[in-house]
Parts: C-alpha cells; structure tokens; sequence
C-alpha cells in the first residue's frame, strides 16, 4: 500500500495548512455547553472540533458512567447519525471500552465516532466522505496498484452520484478489494504512517479527508465525466 501511503502524504503535504480554512463541520457549542458543561474554544471549526474531542475523550476516561451519552452526543447529534438502536449503541461502547474495534466495517460510520472521541490520538472517523476521498485520490494521484475502500451510505447527493462510475472504474482497472475485517486496521495504519511523517495527529489527516470529498468529487467529474 506503499503507493497509497506516498499519494496520501503527497496531498497532505500540500493541504494541511489550509485545514483550519477548509474544515467547516459545525456544531451547537452552546448545547455542548448544555449538556456537559464544556467551554469549547477555538477561533475556528477545526480548533472546536479538536478542543471537542479532547473533552470527551478526558470525560470518556474518567467518568465511564457517561460512555453512553457521550457515544450518543458523538453519533446521533454531532455526526448526524439517526437510526441505531439502543442496543447496538450499547455494543459500540462496550467494545470500545474494552480498548477494541468492531472486527467488520459495518456500521463504521457510527462506531469509528465513538472510537475516535473516546482516543482521538488512536483512532479515526471513518464515513462516507472519507471512503470517497481515499478512493479518488488514488485514481487521481498514483498510477500504481490500488486499493477499494468500501462504499459507505450517505447524504451527500454530489459523491452519491460519483460512486457508480468510481465502482466501474475500479472493476476495470481491478483494483484491490480490502477485505471487510481489515478496513479500519489498514485505514489507521495509513493514518499513523503519513501523520507521523508530516508531525501531526492522525484527525487530522482525517479531517482533511472529510473536508476535501467534494473538491474529489468535483477532480473525478472533470476526468470521469459523466455520460
């Protein structure tokens, strides 16, 4: 995966600095304030998403009887995420708990969020966005071997309407499948390798990814356009 590995850090390289400028996720600072009396501090998105992860992760830590409102606030009402059940939500917390992952990439969107607000400097979201901008960055930026990063469900109707033709592309130039179990741990790695390289935290790496999808989207319908 070292051509990933290189493409990745290339662009991240270039785009990082511009990360506090181009990650816009907001959230309800007041509601945060609210429910878990934290003053979230930042001068932008980027800095009060970190400052965010921070505080749950400490809270995460030292008051485990606030796990489930903490995964709740993390999936359902800052990431947009409606629909898991009470008990699924329930096997999220406690396996991560227990200092582990889920082993198959179902339900990642959900369950990389409460990994990652639990140890933001271990763990990473990975969602809809960041599955697309992985995989379009390697069609666009290295013209070795190449890994397919699952489809995730989501909201966006711009990389909604770009995955049928990315799928195909992928089919056709037979790119790697990343079986189900390995997902995440290659994700992270991936992470780790290039965030230690550029002296940053792997959400950040992560990050860009999120922010980027639709300037990915927009680079693959020049050069995939559709028919």
């Amino acid at each position: 995966m070292q051509s990933l590995e290189n493409a990745l850090l290339s662009y991240a390289t270039q785009h990082l600095p511009s990360l506090p400028h181009t990650y816009t996720w907001t959230f309800d600072t007041a509601l945060v304030h609210h429910s878990f009396k934290w003053e979230i501090d930042g001068s932008n998105w980027y800095e009060k998403a970190r400052a965010l992860k921070r505080y749950v992760a400490q809270e995460w830590t030292t008051s485990p009887e606030q796990r489930m409102a903490l995964a709740d606030y993390a999936v359902r009402v800052w990431g947009g995420i409606g629909g898991n059940k009470l008990a699924t939500m329930q096997g999220y917390v406690q396996t991560v708990s227990q200092g582990l992952v889920p082993d198959k990439h179902k339900g990642i969107a959900s369950w990389s969020k409460v990994a990652a607000f639990s140890n933001p400097t271990e763990h990473a979201i990975f969602d809809a966005r960041v599955a697309f901008s992985l995989n379009v960055l390697q069609i666009l930026h290295s013209d070795e071997q190449r890994w397919w990063f699952p489809h995730l469900a989501g909201r966006n109707t711009h990389l909604n309407a770009c995955w049928p033709r990315l799928k195909t592309q992928a089919r056709e130039q037979r790119w790697i499948r990343i079986a189900t179990t390995d997902v995440y741990p290659t994700y992270i790695e991936l992470l780790v390798n290039v965030s230690r390289k550029l002296n940053v935290e792997i959400g950040d790496v992560e990050m860009l990814l999120f922010s980027k999808a639709e300037d990915f989207a927009g680079a693959f319908n020049e050069a995939y356009p559709p028919s």
